[in-house]
This record gives C-alpha cells, structure tokens and sequence, in this order.
C-alpha cells in the first residue's frame, strides 16, 4: 500500500451524540511513545477480520480506581492489534492467555481432548478436566463461527464444560466455557493467546450461555456492572500493553470527561454515530457503529473506504510497500505502514477497532446501558 501525503496531518472525527457526561479528577501519569516498529504479517492483519462479525505467561496485577470493588488485569500486547490477559480455569488453576473480545460473548480455550491432528490446539495450553477438583461436566455440543458466510464452514468446534474461572483475582464459580477440538490452522496456530473471553452482551452468547462478566456482577464480585478498557500503543509487550478494569473505572488513565452515548442494540457495543468527519467530508450521518476490541483495524462501507484512500493518495490499496507518516490511524511494522481503514462485503456498519481505541479510554456500562470515551493518556 503507498500513500503519498500532502504535508497535511490526518484527523478524523467522530462526533457522537452525547446523553450525559462524566467528569474525573485528572492525576499525572508517565507518557508513553508512539509505537514502536514491529514486524509481522501484515496480510494477518485482514485475516483476522474473516475472524469477526459473520459478514462476507504473564501475571495479574492489581490497578487503583476509584472503586475498592473494582480489579484490573493486565493486558499484553501483540503489535498494537490484539490485546490479552492471563485467566485460569480450575482447581489447582490452569493458566491461559486469552484475547479480550467486545464482539463476542463467549470463552473457550483449547481442549486436551483435541487431536494430535490439530496442530493449531495442541500447540497452546489445553484445558484438561481430569485435573480439575471443580471440574462439572456439561457436554453440550458447541460451535462458534466468526468467518464470513461467503467463506463457509464453521470456525470452532468443541464442546461446553463448567469450572471454576479466576480473572483479575476474581474467581467466577460454575462458569460455562467451551473446550475447543477443533480450530482453523491459518488463524491460530502463531496467536500469542490461546482463546477468547467475549465481553459482549449476553443476547450473542452462543448456546445461552452466559458470559463471564454478567457471572461476575451476578455472583457479587464486583459491585457495579461496568468494565472499561485502556490500551498501550507502544509495541508488542507482554505485559504492559494496557489494563482492563471489572466494576469501575481508572481516571488516573484519561483525561477530560467521559462522553457517555446510549447503546443502540443490545448485542454487540453498538451506537449510533451522528457524523465521521475527515478533511471537510462526512462519511456517516446516524450510521451504527460498534465499539470492538476484537477487530485490529477501523471498518467502514466499502464506498467510504474508497473515499478516504483518495483523500489520503493511497494510489494501490493492495500494496503494503509504501512508507508514509505514521498517525493514529496508521499501523506500522518495521519500516511497513498499513492504512487502518478496511471495509467487509455487505456490512454498512462502522466498526471502530483497536487502532481507533487505543486513542481512547473506553467504558462500558451494563447497567444502564451506555458506553463511556474519553482521550486517553499515554
């Protein structure tokens, strides 16, 4: 991909139609840099969107909030694009890295149970039930898809179990999750995380079940039903690549105030956005957009997308030579810099991922159903 820049600094703009804001107390904070080169696949990176939306050893540390019920977990951080934390599951603990997931709802890790012949399951850590005290069997079969219709076939494929699931120091009593026998190589056989632990909301759990996080407020873990996210843009770090917080929020991690905007459908973290503006333009008037951690890059419709590559003289979309400025919007591995802007066939929704995010410090609140942004500082 060459861009040729016109010695103008990108910006976009996202006006969001507020329904109330939130304003903290700001503290000073070490700053980070911007982030640093990595090399990697860059064709992963649109691989991994075939990963979402079905359209064509690290350790837990304890963060300060504002709320003594509140823990945070640290994140890790592959390439500034997929962002994981250590949970465990069963009795004595098993220890896992799973990605955090806004798109989706449900955890699941590998199986002891999978086939030598799956060589992207047996090269991570597999949960084994045999060596679980907690250990309740469910035996439900299970499948997830989050490859496109157009490409066909089921992603994952295993079955549904129930253990005890520690995140943050919490630990979550008789949670279902799926052992997985059965995973796509192209996908995930080099993935830094072993599974996934889907925050999205209950009504997209796939075979009912329900969702880590809900089991957390449920069981009075923590006592307010919201979870926010910050994401570090310094490179690939084990474990210094952002925190998630259950229960509360950590304003020593933003500032300003949160602008709060309403959920628009219940599913996903989806909102209405009034307006995405860039160099006088508007690409959206009242679009839906949805708030994923689980998707690496900035989702438009197709016809925006060709759009915005003019305006930023991308003259071959397709080619990943060029080299360019990097913004917030850019994502760069070695001397490689990558658009962010990508769209998928017959989807008109913007899904605003974790380039877009690592910008913001971002709330979610079960409760009441909103979502919270503010600027985060790095």
């Amino acid at each position: 991909m060459e861009l040729k820049w016109n010695c103008c600094k990108l910006m976009l703009l996202l006006a969001l139609c507020a329904s109330q804001v939130d304003c903290r107390r700001r503290l000073k904070v070490g700053r980070r840099q911007n982030p640093q080169s990595s090399h990697h696949n860059v064709r992963n990176e649109l691989k991994s969107l075939a990963i979402k939306h079905k359209i064509n050893g690290t350790t837990t540390e304890r963060v300060t909030t504002k709320n003594s019920t509140s823990s945070g977990a640290r994140l890790g951080n592959a390439f500034n694009t997929e962002y994981y934390l250590p949970v465990t599951i069963g009795t004595p603990p098993q220890k896992f890295i799973l990605l955090i997931d806004t798109g989706s709802s449900n955890l699941w890790v590998p199986s002891s149970k999978c086939p030598a012949t799956v060589k992207s399951c047996v090269s991570h850590n597999q949960y084994d039930s045999k060596s679980s005290s907690s250990y309740v069997a469910n035996g439900t079969a299970f499948t997830i898809e989050y490859a496109s219709s157009s490409q066909g076939g089921v992603a994952l494929s295993g079955f549904l179990s129930q253990d005890t699931v520690t995140i943050a120091d919490f630990a979550i009593q008789n949670q279902v999750f799926a052992e997985i026998t059965d995973e796509p190589e192209a996908s995930f056989l080099s993935s830094p995380f072993d599974g996934m632990f889907g925050l999205g909301y209950a009504s997209i759990s796939i075979g009912g079940v329900t969702p880590p996080f809900y089991n957390l407020v449920a069981q009075g873990l923590i006592k307010h039903p919201v979870f926010s996210i910050y994401l570090n843009r310094n490179g690939t770090s084990a474990t210094d690549g952002g925190e998630l917080i259950l229960g509360g929020i950590d304003s020593t991690l933003f500032t300003g105030c949160l602008t709060y905007v309403p959920v628009s459908q219940q599913g996903y973290w989806q909102f209405t956005m009034s307006s995405a503006l860039l160099a006088g333009q508007n690409f959206c008037t009242k679009c839906q957009a949805i708030l994923d951690v689980g998707t690496s890059l900035i989702v438009a419709p197709a016809a925006a997308v060709t759009k915005i590559n003019q305006i930023l003289n991308v003259l071959n979309p397709t080619d990943t030579s060029g080299v360019f400025l990097p913004s917030d919007y850019i994502l760069k591995y070695g001397e490689t810099c990558v658009s962010s802007f990508t769209s998928l066939a017959g989807s008109d929704l913007w899904i605003l991922g974790e380039v877009f995010m690592g910008a913001y410090y971002t709330v979610y609140d079960l409760g009441y159903n909103q979502i919270g942004l503010a600027k985060a500082l790095h």
